[in-house]
């Protein structure tokens, strides 16, 4: 009896000590696919992230390249009102003829500030000062005036160069950041095909480590019972 006892406590000993042996092989895969979808979970985070700047920048080169294309109607009508003025200064022109002359003018003003009211981008007029990313982009212009055509010029000088050197950053910025975006999703995906082969490779090692303890369960059970029949007399 107590042999009998002795060898079925030890083949319960040794069959849970198999089964914690096994465990211990399968946990690495869970870990490794745990690690794995924490890492792809950062990789698509960042992706996400760039990609929605690059959207963001998008949409504020839109901004200032309406406010551009405006800038460029008030300078054609700018430049026809100067051209205006020299001719209103020819003595020849009677007054019927300087009247003309100062209608069209006062069009072409009534159109310029119509141009700086009415020219929106997703409903928000594109003249002002805005804070983009703490990039501060100045596309303000002050009301045109015939007696303030000078200043006036000066601010729209002003604006289309704050404009200018704004798209070259915010394209920069776009360029940048599509590289980040590229060479994060390779990463992604490098990580996806490594994390693969290691799982791989993880299950083949337990099969393997499987079939050792298989063969030491077969041989312990073989000795064991060797054991009991010369104790037996068998």
């Amino acid at each position: 009896m107590k042999i009998n006892e002795f060898n079925t406590a030890y083949l319960n000993n040794n069959t849970s000590k198999i089964d914690s042996d096994i465990q211990k092989i399968a946990d690495p895969s869970k870990v490794m696919k745990n690690v794995n979808a924490f890492i792809q979970d950062v990789y698509e985070n960042d992706i996400n992230t760039s990609l929605q700047e690059i959207n963001n920048f998008n949409n504020a080169i839109g901004f200032v390249q309406t406010a551009d294309g405006a800038l460029n109607s008030i300078r054609d009508d700018l430049n026809q009102i100067k051209t205006l003025q020299v001719q209103a200064n020819n003595a020849t022109l009677n007054s019927d003829n300087l009247s003309a002359v100062n209608s069209q003018i006062n069009k072409l003003s009534e159109n310029i500030n119509n141009t700086l009211t009415q020219t929106v981008y997703n409903d928000k007029n594109v003249f002002g000062k805005f804070d983009f990313n703490g990039t501060i982009i100045d596309t303000s212009m002050p009301e045109f005036d015939i007696n303030n055509i000078n200043d006036f010029e000066d601010s729209l000088n002003n604006a289309r160069n704050f404009i200018g050197a704004f798209t070259n950053e915010a394209q920069s910025k776009i360029n940048n950041l599509s590289e980040y975006v590229l060479n994060t999703s390779k990463a992604k995906s490098q990580n996806e095909t490594d994390l693969s082969k290691t799982v791989t490779d993880l299950k083949n090692n337990e099969l393997k480590l499987n079939a050792q303890l298989l063969a030491q369960a077969h041989s312990i059970n073989a000795n064991t019972q060797s054991l009991m029949n010369l104790l037996n007399g068998g």
